[in-house]
């Protein structure tokens, strides 16, 4: 697998084979599946005026670390499966924890969005010493960073944005499903992946292109009449959650 490496995958296969859980199914793949590897950009050159931007912007970023907003950088890196590790960086706006008690149709749906965006990766995110891109603080290793939590992520490659990926599909899709809450569901899945280059894990091209995946993702999911089904009981379960508050 071409992102073995990556740090998230590693600790998700070995959270689901220590529960003796086999990893959640998508929607599309591998049948029905988009070929990324067609249309998405590669990585910027490194004599390109758009590596020289996104040196920049990481150099200009390293005045944030120890700041409030690295702090919430911090916070937004965690491993994006299962999804209840993602739900608390989103559910807050809504002032109700989302658990597998309470909204199981929208865990399970996003972890299978997660499932194909997984998939839909594999064929360019590479590990390094497969030519993957570096990530900045290892090609900066003496600027100012986040914590690595993850033994892996220097061997893992940095294009594109896994975690910005993951971040815009959790903020669209909730805006869609609560659409009072569009703004800041949309915001939030913004500043997940813009959190990446605060840490100064990703330059901000891998973030942009994982955006970019994400949207062509969900536009594919949504011809797919599974994703539909799950969506509207998503939708329901959110809606009978959200009812007192409404009132």
């Amino acid at each position: 697998m071409a992102w073995r490496g990556l740090a998230a995958l590693a600790l998700f296969v070995a959270a689901a084979q220590a529960a003796g859980a086999a990893p959640p199914k998508g929607y599309i793949y591998p049948e029905h599946g988009l070929h990324i590897e067609a249309w998405l950009p590669a990585a910027p050159a490194d004599n390109s005026m758009a590596k020289a931007a996104d040196v920049e912007t990481y150099f200009s970023t390293r005045a944030l670390i120890g700041t409030a907003r690295a702090d919430e950088a911090h916070a937004d890196d965690v491993a994006p499966s299962p999804a209840e590790n993602v739900a608390p960086r989103f559910d807050y706006l809504l002032g109700i924890k989302l658990t597998r008690g309470n909204a199981p149709q929208l865990l399970h749906l996003m972890d299978g969005v997660r499932a194909d965006a997984l998939s839909m990766v594999e064929p360019v995110k590479k590990d390094v010493g497969a030519g993957g891109r570096h990530r900045p603080f290892v090609d900066y290793p003496q600027l100012p960073k986040c914590e690595v939590t993850y033994a892996a992520l220097p061997q893992s490659g940095s294009y594109p944005s896994g975690h910005s990926i993951i971040g815009w599909l959790w903020g669209t899709i909730l805006a869609e499903l609560v659409p009072e809450h569009a703004d800041e569901f949309i915001a939030r899945g913004v500043a997940f992946g813009d959190s990446r280059v605060v840490c100064g894990f990703h330059y901000p091209s891998d973030v942009t292109a994982g955006r970019l995946a994400a949207a062509a993702l969900l536009a594919r999911l949504h011809a797919d009449a599974q994703f539909q089904r799950d969506l509207a009981a998503a939708r329901k379960e959110l809606n009978a959650l959200l009812a007192p508050a409404r009132k």
